[in-house]
């Protein structure tokens, strides 16, 4: 067998440029990709969840849950009409938002934003939680315009929901990185011996609560990563949601478990890799004895 005649300099450079310019094509397809394609390809992500203490008239209750929409960051009014309008279209029992509504200042008429919110129907209400990013457009703002949409802020406080005779228990937490959340003071007065639903924006917190009587954690804050790859998973997750930073998770020691949605907008970085915005629709399932 003849060995290969050494190539030429004129070949190695060509080969180099073929090279380089599949690497550059390839380079741009995957910034177009994470930039303008998938930050608004929303995943609908369908999850089933068992519970024993889950009263018989919530068997089968639909929750919607959505987070970390990042007002303002290349996620616009649009944006937000194309989100409320896929969450109707999933005629929910129960809506929760778990906070950053803004990425650090309100630069949208929050009359529009309102508005918008209004239009979100679900009889067992609608629930929300605050994030970091509130915190910097201003938490008592944030908090008026949920209101003024239809939703209830919870403020390390709990609320009973009622259906069919029978309840359960909503519960918020305070933003663990810009406030002061308080299980104690959250559940004072709450009944330990019924479901309870706790929302906390940063998903570590759930390492907090599995030592009281709370049954489902929602959360977001960690995007999912933003950014993940094939075998490594998230390239880097904000502080206290490094834990649990995506999807269903089992707390170790206890019967709590926590959800964390990938949210809906981008922060920091204004792309998305191999991580999907995320519309959260949870189906909660009695477990019969």
């Amino acid at each position: 067998m003849q060995p290969s005649p050494p190539i030429t300099r004129r070949e190695f450079l060509k080969k180099g440029i073929r090279l380089a310019a599949s690497l550059i094509a390839t380079g741009g397809v995957i910034g177009g990709y994470s930039t303008f394609l998938e930050p608004r390809w929303y995943d609908l992500t369908r999850v089933i969840i068992p519970f024993e203490r889950l009263p018989s008239a919530f068997h089968g209750i639909r929750i919607v849950h959505i987070s970390d929409i990042h007002m303002g960051h290349y996620f616009e009014l649009s944006d937000l009409e194309t989100v409320i309008n896929l969450i109707r279209q999933e005629k929910p029992d129960l809506i929760c938002f778990t906070g950053d509504l803004f990425d650090a200042k309100i630069t949208v008429d929050p009359k529009q934003i309102s508005s918008l919110l209004a239009t979100l129907e679900a009889p067992l209400g609608k629930w929300s939680v605050l994030g970091n990013h509130d915190r910097l457009a201003g938490n008592l703002k944030i908090a008026a315009l949920l209101q003024n949409g239809g939703f209830r802020t919870l403020f390390n406080d709990h609320q009973v929901i009622r259906s069919g005779g029978q309840a359960i228990q909503i519960a918020g937490v305070e933003d663990m990185l810009t406030g002061e959340p308080d299980l104690a003071k959250t559940l004072y007065g709450a009944n330990a011996g019924i479901f309870t639903l706790l929302l906390s924006h940063c998903a570590n917190f759930a390492d907090i609560a599995a030592g009281y009587a709370i049954d489902l954690q929602l959360s977001g804050h960690s995007h999912g990563g933003q950014i993940r790859l094939p075998l490594f998973g998230a390239v880097v997750t904000p502080p206290l949601g490094n834990k649990y930073v995506m999807g269903l998770h089992s707390v170790p020691g206890s019967k709590l478990q926590v959800y964390t949605t990938r949210g809906v907008g981008t922060t920091l970085f204004p792309f998305r890799f191999l991580c999907r915005p995320e519309i959260t629709v949870l189906t909660l399932e009695q477990i019969k004895p």
